[in-house]
C-alpha cells in the first residue's frame, strides 16, 4: 500500500482547520445555570416588586408559584377570572438577567384524583391548560414539576386499586402523563419541564436484566410506585423541542465528586433499562439530567444529625462550594438550588433568622468562577469528610 504523504503546507491547512476555523474550535461551551428554590419561594407579585434586587443573586432564574393555581391533580375546576390578575402580574415582570425561570406544580393529591376517572382528567387538563397560559405569560421557560406526594399520595399501588392489575394500572397512569404534558404544552409547545426527580430515583432496579422480574420490583418498592409509568406517558407526549430535566434530587445528599458522574450516567444509560426501546430515541435527545445542591444539609442548618454539623464554618463553605462546582460539571444545562431555612429575596434586617449564612454566597459565586474559567476546584474535601465522619462517630460513642 502506497505511502500517503501530507505537504507541508497542507499540514498547515488542516491545522488551521482544526485549531483555528470557527466552526471548529472557536464554539463557546455549554452553558450551565443556576436557578433558585427553597421556603422562600416567591409569588408573582413579589416578583415583579422586587426583581432588580433578586437579580444581583448569583443566579440564571428562580423557581416560583402562582397563588392557589399550583397543585396538578386538583378535580375542582379553576377559574380563568380568578387566575386573571396573577396573569396580568406575571406579564408585568421585568426579567433582565433572570433568562431562565420556571413555575412549579405540585403533585399532591388531597381531592381523591383517580386515575380512572375521565371525568377528573378532563378537568385536570383544563386546569393543566391555564397553567401553560400563565407559563406563556410570564415568558418562563418552562414548568417545575415536584412529584413527591405532600398530601394523599397519587402514585401508591394497590391504593384503591385493589381490582386492578399492577399492569392494567400503570397502563392508565402512562396515559395519564402524556394527557399532563401535552395540556401544558398548550401555550408552550417548545418548554423545559424539570421534574425533581425521575427515572435515577430507581436505582436499585436499574440494572435488572429481566424485564418481568425489574417490572416485580418495581411493584414491590414502597415509594413513587406508579410515578415510572407516568414519567413514560410524559416522554411519549413531549413535543420535539420539549426538554425534560431529570433534577436528581438525590444530589442534596452528595460527600465527594464521584457520585455526581455516576448519577450523570445513571441519567443516560442505567435508565434507559425503564424506557421501552421505541422511546428510547426519543429519551436520548430530549432529556436531561440536571443537579441539586441542598444548602442546609452542607452548612449545618438543618435540625438533623447531618454531617456538617461536626465541620468548622469554613470547612463547611468548602464542602458548599465542592458541591456548586460539580454539579456545574455534570448537569448538562441545569442545577437547582435549594434552601429552607433561609431567604435569599428579603435583607437581612428583615429576614431575621432566616438570613442566608455568611459565606454562602460567596462560595457559590466562587465555584462559579471556576467552572466557567475551566479551572480546577482547588481543592479536595475527603479530609474534611473523614474528619467530620470521624467527630459524628464519636458524639455517637458518648450519648
Amino acid at each position: 500500500m502506497p505511502v500517503v504523504r501530507i505537504r507541508p503546507i497542507m499540514m498547515v491547512v488542516l491545522c488551521y482547520l482544526l485549531f483555528f476555523s470557527p466552526e471548529l474550535s472557536g464554539q463557546p461551551r455549554p452553558a450551565k445555570k443556576i436557578v433558585e428554590y427553597g421556603w422562600d419561594v416567591p409569588y408573582p407579585d413579589f416578583v415583579r416588586d422586587h426583581i432588580r434586587q433578586m437579580e444581583q443573586r448569583p443566579f440564571e432564574g428562580i423557581i416560583f408559584r402562582t397563588r392557589g393555581f399550583d397543585h396538578a391533580f386538583e378535580v375542582q375546576p379553576w377559574s380563568k377570572e380568578k387566575l386573571q390578575e396573577q396573569l396580568d402580574v406575571l406579564g408585568q415582570i421585568q426579567w433582565v438577567r433572570f433568562t431562565d425561570n420556571f413555575l412549579i406544580l405540585y403533585a399532591a393529591s388531597q381531592w381523591g384524583m383517580d386515575w380512572f376517572s375521565d371525568e377528573h382528567w378532563r378537568i385536570i387538563e383544563e386546569n393543566l391548560k391555564l397553567f401553560s397560559l400563565a407559563v406563556q405569560t410570564g415568558h418562563c421557560v418552562g414548568v417545575c414539576f415536584d412529584p413527591e406526594p405532600y398530601g394523599t399520595d397519587p402514585w401508591v399501588y394497590p391504593g384503591s386499586y385493589s381490582d386492578k392489575s399492577f399492569e392494567e394500572v400503570c397502563a392508565k397512569v402512562r396515559q395519564r402523563g402524556k394527557q399532563f404534558i401535552r395540556a401544558l404544552q398548550t401555550h408552550r409547545p417548545e418548554m423545559k419541564w424539570l421534574s425533581f426527580f425521575q427515572f435515577g430515583l430507581y436505582d436499585s432496579i436499574l440494572d435488572e436484566p429481566d424485564a418481568k422480574v425489574r417490572q416485580e420490583k418495581l411493584r414491590q418498592t414502597t415509594w413513587m410506585v406508579l410515578l415510572p409509568s407516568f414519567l413514560l406517558g410524559v416522554l411519549e407526549g413531549a413535543e420535539p423541542n420539549t426538554i425534560l430535566i431529570d433534577g436528581n434530587e438525590t444530589a442534596y445528599y452528595y460527600e465527594d465528586s464521584e457520585p455526581y458522574y455516576r448519577a450523570y450516567h445513571t441519567i443516560h444509560q442505567r435508565a434507559l433499562s425503564m424506557v421501552p426501546e421505541d422511546l428510547r430515541a426519543k429519551y436520548r435527545c430530549q432529556v436531561q439530567a440536571g443537579a441539586a445542591l441542598y444548602i442546609d444539609q452542607v452548612t449545618g442548618v438543618r435540625p438533623d444529625d447531618v454531617l456538617s454539623h461536626y465541620m468548622p464554618a469554613e470547612d463547611q463553605l468548602r464542602f458548599f462550594e465542592h458541591n456548586v462546582y460539580y454539579a456545574l460539571t455534570t448537569a448538562d444545562e441545569y442545577v437547582w438550588c435549594y434552601s429552607e431555612r433561609m431567604n435569599w429575596w428579603l435583607p437581612p434586617e428583615e429576614a431575621g433568622d432566616r438570613k442566608l449564612p455568611e459565606g454562602v454566597e460567596a462560595a457559590l459565586r466562587s465555584a462559579r468562577q471556576k467552572y466557567n474559567a475551566g479551572q480546577p476546584l482547588g481543592f479536595d474535601i475527603q479530609h474534611i469528610v473523614e474528619t467530620a465522619r470521624e467527630k459524628q462517630r464519636n458524639s455517637g460513642d458518648k450519648k
